[in-house]
C-alpha cells in the first residue's frame, strides 16, 4: 500500500491515489480543506469518505457505496490501514506546500491554514 500520484486540484488542496485494504484497485481520493490545526484530514473518492490520523497513519474508510459517501457516511467507517512513516512524511509534505490562506483557482476559494500544522507533535490546542 502506497499513496501515490500527488497533485494539486482546482479547490487548492491535493490528490493522490491510493488502494488501501479491502480496495480492488486504486481511486482518485481529495483532501477536505484544513481551516484549523487538526491531526486528522478528511479524503473521499467516488465512493468512499474517510479520515487519516497525521499521529498515527491510521486510515479509517467508509464502506464503499455506489452513488458516493459523504460525510453521514463516515459514521460508518472502520480503520482499514495504518501508513508506513515514509508514507505519512510524504503525505504531510504535500499537505503542507498547499497551505495558504485563500486556495483555490476555479473560482472557488477555501481556507486551507491549518495545513500549516501537520507536522506538529501530538494533538493541536481545543479551538
Amino acid at each position: 500500500m502506497a499513496i501515490t500520484g500527488f497533485k494539486k486540484n482546482c479547490v487548492g488542496t491535493i490528490c493522490f491515489d491510493a488502494q488501501f485494504s479491502g480496495m480492488r484497485k486504486a481511486q482518485d481520493f481529495i483532501v477536505y480543506p484544513i481551516p484549523n490545526a487538526s491531526s486528522e484530514i478528511k479524503i473521499q473518492s467516488d465512493t468512499r469518505i474517510g479520515k487519516i490520523d497525521l499521529i498515527t497513519g491510521t486510515v479509517t474508510l467508509s464502506p464503499p457505496r455506489t452513488g458516493g459517501s459523504y460525510n453521514i457516511h463516515l459514521a460508518l467507517a472502520n480503520p482499514v490501514a495504518t501508513l508506513t512513516a515514509e508514507d505519512l512524511l510524504i503525505l504531510k509534505a504535500h499537505l503542507l506546500s498547499m497551505a495558504r490562506g485563500k486556495s483555490g483557482n476555479c473560482g472557488v476559494t477555501v481556507d486551507n491554514t491549518g495545513a500549516l500544522d501537520v507536522f506538529e507533535q501530538g494533538h493541536p490546542p481545543a479551538m
